[in-house]
């Protein structure tokens, strides 16, 4: 069975590996200014070309194959190439056993900065899904996902109800097979997690104080919760709970929470580790941290709430990576919200 290049496919979440500087998930190296012979990832999926040496100038059709972790035979096909200059920037995607769609090619650029993007939109127009560019040199690959990604939605300053802080950050120092593993420090003293595994894939179970817990981020903060007896080879001694929250931790107000979202592309991939509210939240703090003068109250008041936070103008401008966030952040938490 063939899949589209719109098909949220796999079940389990799949990303892009980060470098050891921390620059998760940004894939500037990646850029592409023709659709030809160019490779694209979701977060779940990579596609990359299809018989390549059949992509000439005057070809009529551009084919795609692909496949996440676990699943092979996505394919795709381009029809009714959309020009620019001799470059292919956009068609019809054609799959079977899905409705057809559309590919644009979207640069985005400022600030001697230019990245590039694939958008793909139903035949209304409407943006239904975003791919990031994969790199030349990442030769085809879409590897487990690493530790780093689920460090990433972990990231940051914390504190818990007894005001004890807790810092989740890469470590700076990993490299090879140890690149973007995860800090916590806790009231000054430093330990490395470990993350679980499930099916292969990553997930945001470490041990803790003697047991199993999962890091779930939460509009309030991260909330730390017990976990049950479902994960793979994970088992925590009797007596602990098998549900609700171990400890809840909430963001320091000194510092932005989400300030990733200004200095990296992010992925769909990713976004899946937030609700709806939380992403409405992150996708706000891009404009907050500029100074954009809200006048939805809620928000008002939760930024105005921080120490950072100075409101100047309803007129502010973002950087090319922040408005491929902002963009992107906005479908995901479209899509989460029909979906509850």
């Amino acid at each position: 069975m063939k899949k589209s290049l719109n098909t949220l496919a796999a079940p389990a979440v799949i990303l892009l590996g980060l470098a050891a500087s921390g620059q998760a998930l940004s894939l500037e190296e990646g850029f592409y200014d023709d659709l030809r012979n160019s490779r694209w990832c979701d977060g779940f999926v990579i596609y990359y070309p299809e018989h390549p040496e059949k992509h000439t100038a005057d070809a009529k059709a551009i084919s795609f194959q692909g496949g996440s972790m676990h699943e092979g035979g996505y394919q795709a096909t381009l029809t009714n190439l959309k020009k620019d200059q001799g470059r292919i920037v956009g068609g019809t995607v054609k799959v079977e056993y899905s409705d057809d769609r559309k590919a644009e090619l979207v640069i985005v650029s400022g600030k001697g900065e230019k990245h590039s993007m694939l958008h793909i939109r139903d035949m209304k127009g409407k943006l239904v899904r975003m791919y990031n560019p994969v790199p030349p040199s990442a030769n085809g690959w879409l590897g487990a996902a690493d530790s780093s990604n689920v460090c990433l939605a972990l990231q940051g300053h914390y504190k818990d109800s007894q005001g004890v802080s807790y810092e989740f950050a890469l470590d700076p120092s990993a490299t090879g097979q140890d690149e973007g593993r995860c800090l916590l420090r806790i009231a000054g003293k430093e330990e490395r997690l470990e993350f679980a595994e499930e099916y292969d894939f990553t997930i945001p179970v470490f041990r803790m104080d003697g047991i199993y817990v999962e890091g779930r981020p939460v509009a309030g903060g991260l909330e730390l919760r017990y976990i049950g007896d479902n994960l793979d080879e994970i088992r925590n001694p009797e007596g602990v709970p098998r549900e609700g929250v171990y400890r809840m931790l909430t963001p320091l107000r000194d510092r932005p929470r989400f300030a990733f979202t200004g200095e990296q592309i992010l992925n769909m991939g990713f976004l899946e580790h937030y609700d709806p509210e939380t992403l409405r939240i992150m996708r706000n703090e891009i404009m907050a941290r500029h100074g954009y003068r809200f006048s939805s109250r809620d928000l008002a008041d939760y930024f105005g709430g921080t120490e950072w936070y100075k409101p100047s103008s309803q007129e502010v401008s973002l950087s090319p990576v922040e408005q491929i966030n902002v963009t992107m952040i906005k479908l995901v938490e479209d899509r989460k919200k029909q979906d509850d």
